[in-house]
């Protein structure tokens, strides 16, 4: 972009300010997950179309800018993860910057507010939201009718801590592994006194959005692109917090003393089949009302959520459900991405894709199997296998999804073919 079209939106070609700017698009699109050589490539267009030479170093968690030929940098830490509405607005401040549609001044004001800005729904329907989410998933496992009352009640006060607006830094980041043991505490409490099946399966279902769903697709996306680093990084991050919610889920059976008969999965028989169909659904709405998703997005995430749910239903009967989850969840990062290049909006591959995520991967990669090999059970050895087989159709799925994505969406993300092909 010439200097004229930047100074007729007023803009002079300060160095200080675009540095400020390229520190600011990196932080949304980190804090949004986007895969780092994503990052790179936009801000790249971003340099281009305003006329700058700024040099980058982006990182999982932090972002280094520099200006060679003027002597200044700029760098910042990623805050904490945005919500689906932040989400959309910064794409959508991003995808006219690459078009230098706006003020470099305007443009770090805009990525202020949205940082600064409330969440668009107030804090009960956010709860009721996420008490949906837990009911949704209760009907995909087919819980007793006790077993789901439990579900929704436990969820309640987890749905509370987290809205909770002043936990943050450590605290913020022990949430995960502390719900995971406080829930399981509860549900497994209940399950000796009030007999309920299946205890394990039913204490991760108020703490499911805990799993680190983003930084899982984003790290198996990244490794596929060859950033090692940023990958690496984001993947051990994951794993440490599944293994710590795993953690506490054992502990919590350790605690409790529960037999490895009531680690089974004992649900597939405690409600009728009509149950799956309103599951996803009422996951779905459950996502959108607590993680506030723009209400333009909202049929593309009941679609993505419902067809996602039943293709993993049907493989299950055809393949193992290690496998089965694994093309599910690939299939619909593929579909998110085209949806994103294709649909009026570009609606966000994030917001879009994440609900379906949560709602099959829980399931898939079998907390039950991962707490009973903590707890010695050797009985679960096979569900053990089973667990680990999930977690690599998962990871593999998801890196061919990001393989093949470029060809489906090559006249809209024709860099990314390009860095693809050039590692």
């Amino acid at each position: 972009m010439t200097s004229d079209h930047i100074a007729e939106h007023g803009d002079s070609p300060d160095t200080a300010e675009m540095l400020t700017l390229i520190v600011e698009v990196g932080n949304a699109l980190n804090r949004s997950s986007y895969p780092v050589p994503r990052i790179t490539q936009v801000i790249h267009d971003i340099c281009t179309a305003y006329g700058h030479d700024i040099a980058t170093q982006v990182f999982a968690n932090y972002i280094i800018a520099l200006d060679e030929s003027a002597g200044r940098v700029r760098m910042a830490n990623t805050g904490s993860m945005y919500r689906f509405d932040q989400i959309a607005e910064a794409e959508a401040l991003v995808h006219r910057l690459r078009e230098a549609g706006v003020p470099i001044g305007q443009a770090i004001d805009e990525f202020g507010a949205i940082a600064d800005s409330r969440p668009p729904v107030n804090p009960l329907v956010r709860g009721v939201g996420y008490a949906l989410m837990a009911l949704g998933f209760a009907f995909c496992f087919r819980m007793s009718a006790a077993a789901t009352v439990a579900a929704v009640l436990v969820s309640i006060p987890a749905a509370t801590i987290l809205l909770w607006s002043n936990v943050k830094g450590a605290l913020a980041a022990l949430m995960p592994v502390l719900l995971t043991f406080l829930s399981a505490l509860v549900i497994t409490l209940w399950a000796v006194h009030g007999g309920l099946p299946d205890p394990v399966r039913l204490a991760v279902i108020p703490v499911v959005t805990l799993i680190p769903g983003a930084a899982l697709a984003t790290a198996l996306i990244e490794i596929t692109a060859g950033d090692m680093i940023a990958g690496t990084t984001r993947l051990a991050y994951s794993l440490v917090v599944l293994l710590s919610m795993a953690f506490g889920l054992a502990l919590a059976i350790d605690i409790v003393g529960l037999t490895s008969a009531d680690l089974q999965d004992l649900t597939s028989s405690q409600a009728p089949s009509w149950v799956l169909w309103p599951a996803a659904p009422i996951f779905g709405l459950g996502t959108m009302l607590y993680f506030c998703t723009p209400r333009r997005l909202w049929l593309w995430v009941l679609a993505l959520t419902v067809g996602t749910f039943w293709l993993n239903h049907f493989l299950v009967n055809a393949i193992s459900s290690a496998f089965a989850g694994g093309v599910a969840i690939g299939t619909a990062l593929l579909v998110a991405w085209t949806i994103n290049a294709y649909a009026k909006g570009r609606p966000s591959v994030l917001a879009v894709f994440l609900p379906s995520f949560w709602l099959i991967v829980p399931g898939s990669m079998g907390f039950v199997a991962v707490s009973g090999a903590i707890t010695a059970d050797h009985q679960l050895d096979s569900l053990g296998t089973n667990a680990a087989l999930s977690v690599l159709s998962i990871a593999i799925s998801m890196m061919i999804a990001s393989v093949i994505a470029p060809f489906i969406t090559r006249q809209h993300w024709p860099t990314t073919w390009k860095l693809l092909n050039t590692r």
